[in-house]
């Protein structure tokens, strides 16, 4: 997976940077710098958080608990960092594993 940022997001790589050591957080394999743009190369997704609840149509309580668990303590970790998140969508949130 891959992300292209502007060159001034120099923020963005800086945060990812300071969150390298936390399980749940993907970590930057590569950073590839050209005239106007940084390409930010992340490992490969296994689906996303969205398509999963929408193909699911329904959570049982347990698995939504769990979920919802591992969202918030993410939050919390890159909050006790500095790291502000906005604009948290279900898409943003992907699976680094075929087991979810």
């Amino acid at each position: 997976m891959s992300l292209i940022v502007s060159r001034d997001s120099h923020s963005l790589v800086s945060a990812h940077y300071r969150l390298d050591f936390h399980p749940r957080v993907a970590s930057l394999h590569e950073v590839i710098a050209r005239n106007r743009y940084l390409y930010l190369v992340f490992p490969k997704a296994h689906g996303d958080l969205h398509s999963y609840v929408r193909s699911r149509k329904r959570l049982r309580e347990s698995e939504a608990k769990r979920l919802f668990k591992q969202i918030a303590e993410t939050v919390q970790v890159c909050h006790e960092h500095g790291i502000v998140l906005r604009d948290l969508k279900l898409r943003k949130f992907v699976f680094s594993d075929l087991e979810r």
